[in-house]
């Protein structure tokens, strides 16, 4: 099977009301000198979801799981299949404005051999910056965002790297999830995402694993607009969830609680 230059994947779990806009921002916008393939991995919608892609033009391939494992295992399922340069993980609630997003992307990749991922400027809708970056969490980081974003500001925007003004490439500890690009050839090295974690703290895993053979970089010349939902703020659900990825997390990597 030839290689391909890009390949992206969407895991999807009841996502109708912002699909559509994502799906098209990203076939619209790839550069036409790419070639690509969008996957779309189902978590056993029951909505609408799958009936607005199907209506979309563009080089898709809609996967269905049947089942909802959570983030990671829905991305591995295409792990043995994507034969591709440089591989894109996007959030369901992503926007990309325009090509010369993607280009500045890949062409930052092709000349730094060196980083085996790239995490974007990430913007809320308003343009205002989402501070996503940060560093290894300890056990005191993760309550504390918990709670409130109004206590201990100081440690907090530590952990967010606020210091660095988001305006310069830096080298990440912790990248997020909703938008990631690899180079392929590590995303596969790594086998993908940690599929232990149903949801939260995969992304501060595999970016931790991407830094023992190779380099996650901040890339604020180059950005994506993201509708953020925090969830685990909202519903007990997600907050079991979160502590269940934490348990996970800390038991893997050691608990650093300060």
């Amino acid at each position: 099977m030839e290689k391909i230059d890009l390949s992206i994947a969407i895991v999807t779990y009841n996502n109708s009301s912002i699909i559509e806009n994502t799906v098209r921002s990203i076939v619209e916008n790839i550069p036409n000198n790419y070639s690509y393939k969008l996957y779309i991995i189902d978590n056993n919608s029951i909505d609408n979801t799958l009936d607005i892609i199907k209506k979309i033009d563009g080089n898709i391939e809609v996967i269905k799981l049947g089942v909802n494992k959570g983030f990671g295992y829905g991305h591995n399922e295409i792990l043995d299949v994507i034969n591709s340069r440089y591989h894109f993980v996007v959030n369901p609630d992503i926007k990309i404005e325009n090509p010369d997003q993607i280009e500045k992307m890949i062409t930052y990749l092709y000349k730094n051999k060196d980083v085996g991922m790239l995490s974007p400027l990430i913007l809320s809708p308003d343009f205002s910056i989402q501070y996503l970056c940060k560093t290894n969490p300890t056990v005191f980081d993760m309550l504390i965002r918990r709670i409130s974003p109004n206590i201990f500001r100081k440690r907090q925007n530590k952990y967010t790297m606020k210091e660095t003004g988001y305006n310069k490439i830096f080298k990440l500890e912790y990248a997020t999830g909703s938008f990631m690009v690899f180079r392929t050839d590590i995303y596969k090295k790594l086998k993908g995402f940690d599929d232990a974690f149903f949801m939260y703290l995969e992304d501060a895993d595999i970016t931790r694993r991407v830094n023992k053979i190779s380099k996650a970089i901040f890339y604020p010349e180059a950005r994506v607009i993201h509708i953020w939902e925090r969830s685990a703020h909202k519903s007990y659900k997600f907050a079991k969830i979160t502590v269940q990825s934490m348990i996970i997390y800390f038991n893997k990597w050691g608990w650093k609680f300060i």
